[in-house]
This record gives structure tokens, sequence and C-alpha cells, in this order.
């Protein structure tokens, strides 16, 4: 199919669009902080140690990012997943520890999501290239072909190693890759003495320990219609994740229409379930990654589904701009605006 020739407007991360994050973090730098960026992950990664001068650690961690991102991303050739994607259907392939860790967690989040997570996307992912300078709409056609392959209990994870069943079939963890390796770089400042650390990974958002005065971190969540840079409001917290997805992180428009790259997995279009960006505070910013993609494309049923984990909260910002909040979520926002209209949801955990 020819891309047809109307205004098109493409957004997505590039090294100088920090403001495509989507969250931002307000923080002021002071003496005794070390603070560095990197463009790695697609993104500009940024960490800043507290209380600590300690430059060989933090080099160490980027170094780290680097070789976890060698490995998950589907877009460097000699990665395990380019080397799954690659490899015949039925086929068995070694994978080295992190990717298993990475697919296991994926399978997993699939299965609690009914498949509005899956990993094994990719070729819907392909067909859109959303995020790309050559975005496109495909017909109709190549998007029933492409649902085919997509069903993450064709994905077999055991002792041999990771095997597509299906012909055609290939994997794209990017909506879990990147809290995984957020997680797994606060547990390495960690087993190496950092205590009060903030770690931005383009949006991926995972704090420790406060400030080094005893303060909170404050992290804007982003206004999804409203330029980059401008908050509906700010969550305070000492540690834990916050993630966001978004219409606004990577996308095209044609004729004023915006295609955005949560794709659902049951009609292979981008998901249309009322909202603009869903967020997820969690201790673990693996957990936060894969549910906040899976709920935007889940609808009111990810709202039930948020209410029901025990350990997660999150906000909803539907289409029409009005946020849904749980109570743990709500205990920590303060809104921007006193006019945004916000409704705290009843709680289901026990």
């Amino acid at each position: 199919m020819k891309m047809p020739s109307r205004p098109l407007l493409i957004g997505f991360l590039t090294i100088t669009a920090v403001s495509f994050t989507a969250i931002m973090i307000k923080i002021n730098s002071k003496p005794g902080n070390i603070e560095e960026n990197r463009f790695l992950l697609d993104t500009v990664v940024s960490m800043t140690l507290y209380q600590s001068q300690n430059k060989e650690l933090l080099e160490n961690t980027f170094e780290k990012i680097a070789e976890w991102e060698n490995l998950l991303s589907r877009y460097r050739p000699e990665s395990d997943i380019s080397r799954i994607n690659s490899a015949e259907a039925n086929t068995a392939l070694e994978i080295s520890l992190p990717t298993r860790q990475v697919l296991q967690t994926a399978l997993h989040y699939a299965e609690e999501s009914s498949g509005a997570f899956d990993p094994s996307i990719g070729p819907l992912v392909s067909l859109w290239d959303i995020g790309t300078e050559h975005p496109r709409i495909p017909d109709s056609g190549e998007i029933a072909s492409a649902l085919r392959l997509v069903n993450y209990r064709e994905v077999q994870l055991d002792t041999d190693g990771v095997t597509l069943k299906q012909p055609g079939m290939s994997l794209d963890i990017g909506g879990i890759a990147k809290g995984w390796i957020a997680d797994e770089a606060a547990r390495y400042l960690r087993d190496n003495g950092a205590r009060h650390f903030l770690i931005n990974l383009g949006g991926n958002i995972l704090v420790s320990g406060g400030k080094q005065d005893g303060k909170p971190f404050r992290i804007g969540m982003q206004n999804p219609f409203g330029e980059r840079g401008t908050y509906l409001g700010i969550f305070t917290l000492h540690s834990g994740s916050v993630v966001t997805s978004g219409i606004y992180e990577r996308y095209f428009e044609i004729e004023g229409k915006r295609y955005h790259h949560i794709l659902d997995t049951q009609t292979g279009y981008p998901a249309e379930k009322g909202f603009a960006a869903v967020t997820i505070i969690s201790e673990h910013s693996t957990e936060g990654d894969a549910l906040s993609t899976a709920l935007f494309a889940m609808g009111q049923e990810g709202i039930d589904k948020a209410l029901s984990l025990p350990g997660i909260e999150a906000a909803f910002v539907t289409s029409q701009g009005k946020i849904l909040i749980t109570p743990g979520a709500a205990a920590i926002f303060t809104p921007e605006n006193d006019s945004t209209p916000m409704e705290i949801l009843a709680d289901h955990k026990e």
C-alpha cells in the first residue's frame, strides 16, 4: 500500500527531544550530586546519584544499560531478540539469562492481560513502523495477516531456550524491556553502595531513598493534550517507579487523525479504548512498564484490573481529559490545576 499524499506529522523520540519522555522530573542539582545523560534505548537516559561522587559507578551503570540494550533490542541485528526473530519456526534458540528473565515476565503479563500486552506483537509493529521516519497505515489484508501471527501462547520458553511456533512470528519487547533495565540498573547501583538516586529511561522513572535532604522526589505527569513539559500534576515519592504510556509518545498524523504506537492486539490498529495516557506507580518498573501498556489497551477492564492488583496504583487520563485515579495514587498526587476534572476510584484490593 502506498502512503497517501496527505499532510503527515510524525512524533517520536530523538536525541534532542528530551521533552518527549512520558513523564518528566523536577530536580534541582546541588553540590555533592552527580548527574549524566546518554543516548541509549532510543531515548535520552538520565541518572543522578545523590550524596555521591562515584563517577565510576555511574559510568559502569551506563555500560550495563548498553549491554542489556544489545541483548534486548529488536533493532540490533546481533541481539537475542533479533536472533529469535530470524530463527526458523519450531527451532529452539538458546538465549542469555537476562533475555530469559524479560521474556518470562513478558509472557506472565500477557497471560494476566489476556493478550492485551503481547511480546509476539512484532509483525504488527513492523507493519505500522510508528516511531520511524516512514510510518504508514497498513491495509486491512496486511493487518489480518499480521494478527494471525500475534499469539503469545505460540511462544515456547523452556530449558532448551525459546521457540516461535509459527513461521513469520516475531517478538517485540519494547513494552517491558526499559522497565526491566531500570530495575536491574537500580539493583546494580544498590549492590554497589548507592542509596539515593534517580533513573530516567525516557519516561520510565525509578527513584530510591528520597533526596539527600530527606524530601521526596517530585515527578510530573505529562499533560497528553498540552505542550511538552506541561503537567497535569505532580507525584511525590521517596522510592518506587512511575511509568506512563500515552498517545503523545510516538505517533504520526494524517489529516488531523493521530495514529499512536500502542497497538490493539484484537484489531491490529492503535488502541482506542477511551484513554490518552495511563500512569502506573509501583515498586518495580518492570511491572509498571508492562501494565501501563496493557491497561491502556484494555479500556474499562484495565481500570478494574488496576484496582484489583496489590501494590499497583494508577492514573488514567481519559480522551476527554478527566483523571481517574486509584486511592493510593491520589494520596501522592497534586493536580497542577484545581479545575482539572478528577475522580478517585473505589478500591477493589483486599
